[in-house]
């Protein structure tokens, strides 16, 4: 059935609100005006499910095509005419009624890194935590680098570039093309090399979606369509349903057309996800689907089927996991061990309660202009100072001489979801690195508010580089007794309990002083620390941990689990 249009002179695109799809659709919509000065675009934003659910990995929920369904829909029924998409994203089989009816402007391909600090692939310190939701880069990035630890990361492009310069990790891996579309480039640390990182079928390439029957749309869209690139993009589409892979399996594919508009080399990789098994092929031919085929051929007889019919459950699949975190800290350490297909029981043995005087803090805030440094040792700490009036002034008239510092990336992203920019954040979150790499001159004033019954050291530390410390208590912890439903599904047992400070593991140490169920529980479970310190409490509560994350933070505490778990 073809669909009538309210006016062949207008041209209806549906697009993403995102800034990059954008981008993209008000390209597309210039191209068309300019080779048919008699048309007018129209953009018409659509939500797709996977805008609705940012907050998991694509693999998760099913993958790149949940970004397509609904502009799928809307172009099937008529609301628009055509759909712009990054290439890469569009599954290889055409949905039922559509057809791709353009494919063009196709930028670098190359995958880029957006690091702090300026690393680079090779200068990442041991066990950095790197962004990307992609298995393809996760495979890649593994066989390059072993000891680096990949975690999801969603968001548009500006989400994740601000993720890593938060601090939450030290890196991210993303398309070039998008960031240089975006005028982005000044955030890329490194433009990876394609034997390095191949990138994605169709990556930096734009698809245009149309209704197969209608004829209108496409005599418009074949007038900007690239030959060249339709070539190319096509070897590597075809390669990814000879595999039978969608655009989330991890297969890389490059092809490029020869000067001479004819040959083209067709470049592949499959590796499985943890890295440790990599098919690779190169073949020159003239026929897309031709070299398609032959390089299929030999992918397959380096394994490439059996490494993408390999289906790993998740790390932690089964297992039980205590979180003893207050829960507003909690969700982010929760739903890490979601992803990794852990139970995450919430069961916080402490709370917070803020200071009942706070007059100290109150005249600090007032004399901010005093300080070089403001340093931030927990959410917690970030928490409690922006609660007070004075704090307005270090979203609005920040004093030029001082600069704000965050443990880790749980502090740094507390204050920026207050407003406040954090100028500085050490490579390891702990208290040692902080004070060890903070740019700070002899006899600077240093303002840390912390814990009432934090430790010292810090402070100590700082006077022993000969800082001026006014150390001010903002805060304190205090057991909290588990609720109800948090007793009945810890007396079920578990497997592993992780302990974010000595206040939780105090506390929770109370609560199964009270209840032999639980007494016995953890005995016999697995006890994770986030830090030394946190362990150093649990010995001294009589308990014996038996993992300590290398990162201190709620990845790598993760990190720890699953390797744990691998080896077991």
């Amino acid at each position: 059935m073809t669909l009538l249009r309210p006016s062949d002179s207008v041209v209806r695109i549906g697009t993403r609100a995102s800034k990059l799809a954008l981008w993209q659709s008000e390209h597309v919509a210039h191209l068309i005006e300019a080779s048919h000065p008699e048309i007018r675009c129209e953009l018409i934003r659509i939500v797709t499910r996977g805008d609705r659910h940012l907050d998991r990995p694509l693999p998760e929920i099913g993958g790149k095509g949940l970004f397509t369904a609904e502009i799928e829909g809307a172009l099937r029924q008529g609301e628009i005419d055509i759909a712009v998409h990054s290439l890469k994203d569009l599954p290889v089989d055409d949905a039922p009624g559509l057809a791709v009816g353009a494919v063009l402007s196709r930028e670098d391909v190359r995958d880029v890194l957006v690091a702090r600090n300026s690393w680079t692939l090779e200068t990442l310190p041991p066990g950095a935590v790197v962004g990307t939701s992609s298995l393809r880069r996760q495979a890649q990035l593994l066989a390059y680098r072993r000891d680096l630890a990949v975690r999801p990361i969603r968001g548009n492009v500006d989400t994740r570039i601000r993720k890593v310069l938060e601090g939450e990790y030290h890196a991210a891996v993303l398309a070039g093309a998008g960031l240089r579309r975006l005028g982005l480039d000044g955030q890329i640390s490194q433009w990876l090399a394609l034997d390095v990182m191949l990138p994605a079928p169709g990556q930096g390439a734009l698809g245009v979606q149309c209704r197969a029957d209608d004829a209108h749309i496409r005599a418009l869209l074949a007038a900007i369509s690239e030959p060249a690139v339709e070539q190319a993009t096509q070897a590597e589409r075809h390669l990814l349903w000879l595999l039978g892979g969608g655009c989330s399996a991890p297969i890389a594919a490059y092809a490029e057309v020869a000067g001479d508009g004819v040959s083209l080399l067709l470049r592949a990789r499959v590796a499985n996800i943890d890295g440790t098994s990599v098919a690779e092929a190169g073949i020159t031919g003239t026929e897309s689907d031709q070299v398609a085929a032959q390089v299929a051929v030999e992918l397959r007889r380096q394994g490439a089927d059996q490494v993408l019919a390999a289906r790993t459950p998740p790390a932690l699949a089964g297992k039980r996991v205590v979180v003893t975190r207050p829960k507003p800290q909690a969700e982010e350490l929760a739903a890490l061990l979601r992803e990794q297909g852990a139970e995450a029981i919430l069961a916080p043995s402490v709370q917070i309660e803020g200071q009942a005087d706070s007059r100290g803090l109150d005249d600090a805030l007032e004399r901010l202009d005093q300080y070089a440094w403001l340093l931030f040792t927990s959410a917690n700490a970030v928490e409690a100072v922006c609660a007070r009036p004075g704090a307005q002034s270090l979203r609005e008239r920040r004093p030029p001489g001082l600069g704000v510092a965050a443990v880790g990336p749980a502090s740094a992203a507390a204050l920026a979801e207050r407003g406040i920019q954090v100028d500085f954040v050490p490579s390891q979150a702990h208290g040692d690195a902080l004070v060890a790499e903070l740019p700070l001159a002899p006899g600077d004033a240093v303002l840390l508010p912390r814990s009432a019954i934090g430790r010292a050291q810090v402070r100590e530390q700082l006077a022993a580089r000969g800082a001026r410390v006014d150390d001010i208590a903002v805060y304190t912890t205090t057991a909290a007794p588990p609720a109800a439903d948090s007793l009945e599904m810890l007396r079920q047992g578990w497997d592993t309990i992780i302990f974010t400070s000595g206040s939780t593991a105090r506390g929770f140490v109370a609560a199964a002083a009270e209840d032999a169920q639980i007494g016995e529980h953890l005995q016999r479970s697995v006890i994770v620390c986030i830090g030394p310190v946190t362990a150093t409490a649990v010995r001294e509560l009589g308990y014996t941990p038996q993992l300590v994350a290398a990162e201190h933070t709620a990845a790598g505490i993760v990190a720890a689990l699953v390797e744990h778990y691998a080896r077991s």
